[in-house]
C-alpha cells in the first residue's frame, strides 16, 4: 500500500501542514510513524477523507436541492478558513517568541532569574503559551494528570507573557515545562502520554 508524507497528505487534501497534524493527533487520520518520527499516511485514508468531502454534499443537494449543496460547500469552506485562522494565530505567536528570544541575545542580555512559584523546588510543572485554546486545553490536561498521579503538591502554572515564554528559548506554543526543562511543545497529548510525561519527569 502506498503511502504519503503529510506535506503529500496536505496537498492531496487542499489543506495546511498544521491541520494535517491535528487530524492525525486528533485520531480523524489515521498514520504510521517510522523509527525517526515521521508520519507516513496511508492512501486509503486520503481517500477515505476525499470521499467524504464528496459524498456530503451530494447527498445533502439531494435532500435540500442544488442550494442546499451550495449552503454545504459554503460551510466546508467557511471551517477551513477558521482552521488556517486558528493555525496562523498559533504560528504568529511562536514566531513572535522566536523573535523576542533573537533580540535577547543580540543584546547579549543576561539570562532571566527562574519565574516565582509555589511549588516546591523540584517540583515545577508551567505551560507556556499566550492563552490559546490549545494551551487551556494542556493546561487542563496536565492538572488532570497530576490529580490522577496523586500529586496534590504540585501546580500548574501558566506562563503567558511572550517575554517570559522567549526565556526558553525558540519554543512552539503550547509547551509543557517540567523543572524548568520543556518535555513537551506544539501539541496536546493524550491523557495516557501525559501522565507518562509527568511519572518520568517528576522523580
Amino acid at each position: 500500500m502506498r503511502h504519503l508524507t503529510i506535506h503529500e497528505a496536505a496537498d492531496a487534501l487542499h489543506l495546511s501542514v498544521p491541520t494535517i497534524k491535528r487530524y492525525i493527533y486528533d485520531g480523524k487520520l489515521l498514520s504510521t510513524k517510522l523509527p525517526g518520527g515521521q508520519h507516513r499516511i496511508p492512501a486509503s485514508e486520503i481517500e477515505r477523507l476525499l470521499a467524504l468531502s464528496d459524498t456530503a454534499p451530494r447527498e445533502h443537494e439531494e435532500a435540500y436541492g442544488s442550494r442546499g449543496g451550495a449552503e454545504q460547500r459554503i460551510e466546508v469552506l467557511e471551517r477551513w478558513v477558521m482552521e488556517l485562522e486558528a493555525d496562523v494565530a498559533r504560528l504568529g505567536a511562536a514566531l513572535e517568541v522566536v523573535s523576542r528570544f533573537c533580540a535577547r541575545r543580540c543584546e547579549d542580555m543576561a539570562p532571566a532569574p527562574v519565574l516565582e512559584s509555589e511549588a516546591t523546588p523540584g517540583t515545577r510543572v508551567a505551560v507556556l503559551g499566550p492563552g490559546c485554546k490549545r494551551c487551556d486545553s494542556l493546561h487542563d490536561l496536565a492538572a488532570r494528570a497530576l490529580g490522577a498521579l496523586g500529586r496534590p503538591d504540585v501546580t500548574v502554572e501558566r506562563v503567558t507573557n511572550l517575554d517570559d515564554i522567549a526565556t526558553y528559548g525558540p519554543v512552539l506554543t503550547p509547551a509543557l515545562v517540567v523543572n524548568d526543562v520543556i518535555v513537551l511543545s506544539g501539541r496536546v497529548p493524550t491523557e495516557a502520554v501525559m501522565r507518562d510525561l509527568l511519572t518520568r519527569s517528576l522523580r
